[in-house]
């Protein structure tokens, strides 16, 4: 038996709290929870009886922890082991885009003919002008998103609540990411010319090329974004600690997120063409499609349902429509944001 098991809110300092899909088989009389540091290893359990939510105590402060749950009956019999999440605790944790706190995804645009942003629940804010491009992420570790953006004429950064912070230089595209772990967005460039990613507290690294796009994420939940890129002339994904992986190609365009809830980002990409999403779920590494959009629509996949899981959405500049597939299962929603020449903020 597979039961879904997600983290139910923000981890806190020493604990986290789990919830997971009740078994469908009447015999069940509970449930264990296994946990561990790497992977695929959950060498300590914890007997949580009947229930299907439950908090997990004694936990380290910063380390990355892997969870899975197994029903058992009477008789002792166990089922076999549910998908694998992740979390690392006592760490800030914020959900992508969300700009008040309340753990989902915020609609917004920027737009760079005024500088002025445009986000739901907020009023109009002026940062930034034409030219710049919005680097949103928590650079302070608030648990909410930063308006910022990357100013490639001189390389530097506009951060609100920050000083100007010069990192990187025309040509350079921005990766902004958790890469060591603290839960705060790190400002950071990467160089197609040499394939080399500059990110403060690292040395230059290298991996990647000219025509790669950039691509970095937490594949392997251990709470840091990973090195990645997506090569569109042979549809291939080079993340450090994993091995090569085809998906998709050509015009393709990379969307990552964590679609099924384990904690990890999965390897995604909408096909203009078909309108179609391509996204390996990491939880079970299968691949699915789903169609959402068409051509011209600008993927902006995001936590708009505050289920955990990433939405399927996209923004449609030539009417300003947004139209979101909520993962939860209530739906869609579609309403007008925005327009022609604006940037979604989550893209």
């Amino acid at each position: 038996m597979v039961m879904c098991l997600w983290a139910a809110g923000v981890a806190q300092a020493a604990s986290v709290t789990l919830a997971w899909d009740p078994s469908s088989d009447p015999s069940v009389t509970g449930y264990n929870l296994y946990r561990g540091n790497l992977p695929g290893s959950h060498p300590s359990s914890l007997n949580v009886g009947n229930v299907t939510q439950a908090m997990v105590p004694g936990l380290t402060d910063g380390m990355p922890y892997y969870f899975v749950v197994r029903a058992y009956n009477s008789s002792g019999l166990m089922s076999s082991e549910s998908v694998e999440v992740s979390r690392r605790v006592g760490v800030p944790f914020s959900v992508r885009g969300d700009f008040t706190g309340d753990s989902r995804a915020d609609v917004g645009v920027f737009r760079p003919s005024t500088g002025m942003w445009y986000i739901s629940g907020l009023g109009p804010i002026a940062w930034g002008g034409l030219g710049d491009r919005p680097v949103i992420g928590d650079y302070n570790g608030d648990g909410k998103a930063d308006i910022a953006v990357f100013r490639p004429s001189n390389g530097s950064w506009y951060i609100t609540g920050f000083g100007p912070i010069t990192w990187g230089g025309e040509g350079d595209i921005p990766v902004p990411a958790d890469y060591n772990g603290d839960g705060k967005t790190d400002f950071a460039v990467y160089r197609p010319s040499t394939g080399s990613w500059y990110i403060p507290g690292f040395g230059p690294i290298t991996w990647g090329g000219g025509g790669d796009i950039p691509v970095p994420a937490d594949y392997n939940g251990d709470g840091k974004a990973d090195l990645a890129v997506f090569r569109p002339s042979t549809g291939d994904w080079y993340v450090a600690g994993l091995g090569p992986m085809t998906w998709g190609g050509g015009d393709d365009i990379p969307v990552i997120g964590d679609y099924d809830g384990d904690g990890r980002a999965d390897i995604a990409v909408f096909r203009p063409s078909n309108g179609t999403w391509y996204i390996i779920k990491s939880a079970t590494w299968t691949g699915v499609g789903q169609a959402w959009g068409t051509a011209g629509d600008i993927p902006v996949p995001g936590d708009y349902d505050r289920d955990g899981k990433t939405d399927l959405a996209v923004f449609r500049p030539s009417t300003g429509t947004w139209y979101i597939l909520n993962s939860s299962g209530t739906g869609y929603t579609s309403f007008v944001f925005g327009g022609a020449g604006d940037i979604p903020i989550i893209k």
